[in-house]
This record gives C-alpha cells, structure tokens and sequence, in this order.
C-alpha cells in the first residue's frame, strides 16, 4: 500500500510538472503572438499618417 502511494505521488507530481511546463509554454506563445500582433497593428496605422 506504501509503494501505492509512493508512486501515485510520483505520478501526480510528474502530472503537475507536465501541466505547469505547457502552462508556461501557451503563455510565453499567447506573448509572442500578441507582441507581433502590436507590432503588426503599429505598423498598418503608422503608414496612412505619413
């Protein structure tokens, strides 16, 4: 029963690493993707003043 639990531990932990480090991975893309679309979006009503 121990082991049970030992390893069932083991697995959550792993679990929540693996959820945590796909967390981190969306949020840096969703950070990327929103720096571009700033930049796109300065760009396009930049030109129409010049």
């Amino acid at each position: 029963m121990q082991e049970f639990l030992q390893q069932d531990l083991s697995s959550i932990l792993l679990s929540i690493s693996v959820l945590l480090g796909w967390f981190g991975i969306s949020f840096v893309f969703l950070r990327i993707l929103a720096i571009l679309i700033k930049k796109i979006l300065e760009a396009i009503f930049k030109n129409p003043n010049k």
